[in-house]
């Protein structure tokens, strides 16, 4: 048996301590950024405006006044690069928006009433049509479509909403838009 040298020793912690700075760094930047973009005035001011929106093609949220915890529907005019159905309301609480009109990434989180095979053909048909190419759909009790567009990549999950007693209304939708991996933006495919 070979005994283990000093040096060899050490390396595992180096990693571990490079692992705990990588960490860290990614904890404090997070609130940093979230700081920032909340500074950003034409932004708050999308989420107090009372307007109405309707999209020529039907594909924007018709103006209503949601529940509480919900953004008027005049929020989705930020959002002109993806299809958003009719009556949709935003959860402000779930999403998180940084950036404006055709670049912005994060997440939003959005009840409909309609039924959740209803939303996947929606987005299937939809999603094209402002220019999102389909990378992969899972079609499950939980579904998940995946689509590019440029520099971005958009997650959709579908899941039944749980109305009172557990009786089904309608659909949870979370829409979640992101950089896409450099190798997938040179190659068109994903390398490991």
């Amino acid at each position: 048996m070979t005994p283990i040298s000093p040096s060899s020793r050490r390396r595992p912690r180096i990693f571990a301590a490079r692992r705990t700075l990588r960490t860290v760094s990614l904890t404090l930047a997070l609130p940093v950024a979230l700081a920032l973009a909340g500074c950003d005035a034409n932004l708050m001011d999308v989420f107090k405006s009372k307007e109405t929106v309707g999209g020529s093609d039907g594909t924007q949220a018709a103006g209503r006044n949601p529940d509480k915890g919900a953004a008027p529907a005049s929020t989705f005019t930020q959002f002109n690069d993806i299809p958003i159905p009719a009556g949709s309301d935003l959860d402000l609480e779930q999403s998180l928006v940084l950036g404006t009109e055709e670049g912005w990434i994060g997440r939003l989180s959005l009840t409909v009433k309609y039924d959740m095979t209803d939303m996947y053909s929606f987005y299937e048909r939809e999603m094209p049509k402002f220019s999102w190419e389909q990378l992969t759909t899972v079609r499950a009790k939980i579904s998940t479509m995946t689509y590019r567009r440029g520099a971005r990549v958009a997650t959709i999950t579908l899941q039944p909403n749980s109305g009172i007693a557990g009786i089904g209304s309608g659909t949870a939708i979370d829409f979640t838009v992101a950089p896409a991996n450099r190798t997938v933006l040179d190659s068109g495919t994903v390398r490991r």
